[in-house]
């Protein structure tokens, strides 16, 4: 187990390790400037710039076509700036970080309104360990991403079925009226975000098999009467968005060549 620890933290910078914390509140305060946001919303592949357009135009429609209620709204903010913030990942952007921290607050209030437990607590995950040290984060943008390897998915299989058993056992105790899949479907979140904090792009496998658990959860929920309809087609978007990573992203694909060519020019 240890060498499979070593293994998994092994050649890579630990960005949210660092703690230059002068450097790292002037990183936070930009997003108090228009050339943060001018970088964040820029430099998208083309595909990426038209799922946002459609996928945002889509959202408002299901959202608030049927009808103006607070959960209602709060859900279709949350779910657009959710999506936005899914395709700055898959562009290697770090404005994820503040468009995840708000989105995030949104769904935990979502879920805990809807009785969905496990998917709140993957939020607040999401919220501390991801958003927030990415908005301080000196050099998220500027990466290599890693491919797993055998020993890597040994690690992540222990991983996802400590949160599983957790979750579970945290959304009975709750009274949550869907106990395993919102487990589930968190647990396979939770695990995405571990392979996010180390940038390993075997990230998306598991940010798709969420997605498909979440438009499940989602839709259940909002077939058993609460108005969170735009969240199930949220996460169809999402699961759009995970296939351009595959073919466009820093993560994969053209993407990723061009990322790992201009790492390698700059330290030439």
């Amino acid at each position: 187990m240890v060498n499979i620890l070593k293994d998994f933290g092994e050649t890579i910078d630990p960005w949210f390790m660092n703690l230059e914390l002068g450097k790292r509140f002037k990183q936070a305060g930009k997003v108090l400037t228009l050339s943060y946001y001018k970088e964040g919303f820029t430099g998208w592949s083309k595909p990426s710039y038209v799922l946002a357009v459609i996928g945002v135009l889509f959202q408002l429609i299901i959202g608030l076509g049927a009808g103006i209620t607070s959960l209602g709204v709060i859900a279709t903010l949350s779910g657009i700036i959710g999506f936005l913030c899914t395709v700055t990942i898959t562009n290697g952007k770090s404005i994820n970080g503040l468009l995840g921290a708000l989105s995030a607050l949104g769904y935990i209030f979502i879920a805990f309104k809807t009785g969905n437990y496990s998917d709140s607590i993957m939020q607040i995950v999401y919220f501390l360990i991801l958003d927030i040290p990415i908005m301080f984060s000196l050099q998220w943008g500027e990466f290599k991403s890693r491919k797993a390897t055998g020993k890597n998915y040994a690690l992540f299989t222990v991983i996802f079925v400590v949160f599983l058993f957790l979750l579970f056992h945290l959304d009975v105790f709750l009274g949550s009226p869907r106990p395993l899949i919102d487990a589930l479907a968190a647990a396979i979140g939770l695990t995405g975000a571990v392979l996010c904090l180390y940038r390993f792009s075997d990230q998306y496998y598991f940010w798709l098999a969420q997605g498909l658990m979440s438009v499940t959860l989602w839709g259940i929920t909002a077939a058993s009467g609460h108005p969170v309809w735009v969240l199930l087609f949220t996460y169809v978007l999402y699961l759009l968005n995970d296939l351009v990573a595959f073919l466009f992203s820093p993560w994969f694909g053209k993407g990723k060549n061009k990322a790992v060519e201009k790492l390698e020019t700059e330290n030439n």
